[in-house]
């Protein structure tokens, strides 16, 4: 009975205290409640937050961040002196919404989005260690014993018991490790965001040049249409010269020689057409048998100028090109865990703190009795390996041989912008002066072809003369749409250079 009475009174005490961890959990959810606002925008929380919005469109990093992704001066390279398929049968379709296709449709966008989107998710790890760590552990069972009394008597021994303890541990002091791995993730997140950023303009540079070339190749259709309606007027003046007696049958045959050479530049035209069709749904992420007709080159304006000479350009490559801003991101990155390994050579400190009950019930000759004893602890606890075998050691070394090679990919990632935007912006003067050379020419091919077509039906010229105009005029053409295209493209490249593609408007 006294053992009865016992139970009932650490039944009482269980009741109160389980009370009390109940108030407690109340009072935590509500403080809870009141902290959402701060961690609504936390990294741990919402990491998606912090990577790219969207699959199709460019992310921007915070503006107390931005200038942390600009090449540092230190790392300079030495100088001496940047949806779903279109519609067919609705009327072509402009540049500007092939590209806004490519960037919803195409799936390179897509892959960058949701590394992007894992780096996120891998920065809201790296907090987990701000936080302290609960868990919860139950040891309970079943236990029989046969004991043997005096006189040669045994008792059965009968318990049940549990054991329930909430644990609570807490980083107190670590020397730089949390704050070392955060900023290695939070940069690492960064460097995938720009890598995302460089992707989108890929997409819309790669776009740019395919549809060029489509526009250029339905050029070509037209050019070597007209050039074979040349062919048969020309074999028709000649034709009329034979039924008169005033011209021969091999000037007959050159003639007809010409059409056949023209019906076969127009079927290689038709071929580049399907050929720049395929590249162009490639480029733009759809199947190629979609029926794609784009606007006609000479519906594009042509370029005049860059605005810009070259230094300017290349420090705006310097200061904008969101692969180099990975690059710095990854050096930022590589420059925190030299931090992180050099925080190693220190100890860790930890506090915990643990509460829990020990809850049983026992019988021995006599009816059962139930026992409840709280059992909590509180503790401090220092971690530090005095010796590692040297790994700590070597561990720093691989960590700085890193963050030198970060910094030299950096240089060299310069460089290589540095003369990507040099060859670009010479190339589009190039391309510029060739461009004003074949109007020039197409000019004067057409005047001597049609003087040489009036000459020779006049008879005053002769058939090879004619066929030579005819053929110039043919080349001249064909210059004047690969110029244009070339021209087109080369202006694109400077933008791609630079990193100053624009997106289309959302």
């Amino acid at each position: 009975m006294r053992g009865a009475g016992l139970g009932q009174k650490q039944r009482r005490r269980f009741r109160a205290r389980r009370c009390a961890i109940r108030a407690w959990l109340l009072l935590a959810a509500a403080g809870s409640v009141v902290g959402c606002s701060y961690f609504a925008e936390a990294p741990e929380i919402t990491p998606n937050h912090y990577a790219p919005a969207a699959a199709d469109r460019p992310w921007s990093p915070a503006p107390k961040y931005a200038g942390d992704y600009v090449v540092p001066q230190a790392e300079r390279a030495p100088q001496q002196v940047p949806s779903a398929p279109p519609e067919p049968s609705h009327g072509q379709i402009g540049l500007s919404r092939l590209i806004t296709v490519a960037l919803t449709n195409n799936p390179d966008t897509r892959v960058a989005w949701q590394r992007a989107r894992v780096a996120a998710a891998a920065y809201g790890s790296s907090r987990a260690a701000y936080y302290p760590t609960v868990s919860s552990e139950t040891d309970a069972g079943y236990t029989r014993q046969i004991i043997e009394l005096p006189g040669s008597t045994i008792a059965p021994f009968k318990q049940w018991y549990a054991e329930p303890a909430l644990r609570l541990t807490y980083i107190l002091l670590d020397f730089g490790r949390r704050d070392a791995d955060d900023e290695t993730a939070r940069n690492q997140l960064a460097a995938s965001n720009f890598a995302f950023n460089r992707e989108l303009q890929t997409v819309v540079f790669n776009t740019q040049r395919a549809f060029y070339a489509l526009a250029a190749s339905h050029a070509g259709v037209t050019a070597a249409q007209q050039n074979l309606e040349l062919a048969k007027t020309d074999n028709d003046a000649v034709q009329r010269r034979v039924d008169l007696g005033l011209a021969t049958l091999p000037e007959l045959l050159l003639a007809r020689e010409r059409v056949a050479q023209s019906e076969y530049d127009l079927a290689s035209a038709r071929l580049v057409v399907r050929e720049s069709e395929a590249s162009m749904a490639l480029a733009i992420g759809v199947a190629a048998n979609t029926p794609l007709e784009v606007e006609s080159l000479a519906s594009q304006s042509i370029p005049k100028s860059l605005g810009h000479e070259v230094d300017e350009l290349i420090r705006d490559a310097v200061r904008q090109r969101p692969d180099l801003a990975a690059q710095v991101a990854t050096l930022n990155a590589s420059e925190a865990s030299v931090r992180r390994a050099r925080a190693e050579f220190y100890p860790m400190v930890d506090v915990l703190g643990e509460y829990g009950e020990q809850v049983w019930n026992y019988q021995f000759l006599g009816p059962t009795a139930t026992v409840s004893q709280p059992r909590y602890r509180a503790q401090m606890m220092l971690d530090w390996d005095i010796f590692t075998g040297f790994k700590r050691l070597n561990d720093l070394k691989q960590a700085e041989a890193s963050r030198a090679e970060a910094a030299a990919t950096v240089e060299s990632s310069e460089l290589g912008a540095i003369a990507e935007v040099w060859r670009s912006y010479y190339e589009f003067e190039s391309t510029q002066k060739k461009y004003e050379y074949a109007e020039a020419l197409l000019a004067a091919t057409n005047e001597a072809y049609s003087a040489n077509l009036d000459t020779y039906r006049q008879g005053l010229s002769t058939i090879v003369e004619l066929l030579t105009a005819d053929r110039d005029l043919a080349n001249a053409r064909f210059t004047m749409i690969q110029s244009t295209a070339d021209l087109l493209s080369s202006s694109a490249a400077v933008a791609y250079a630079v990193g100053a593609i624009e997106m289309p408007h959302r």
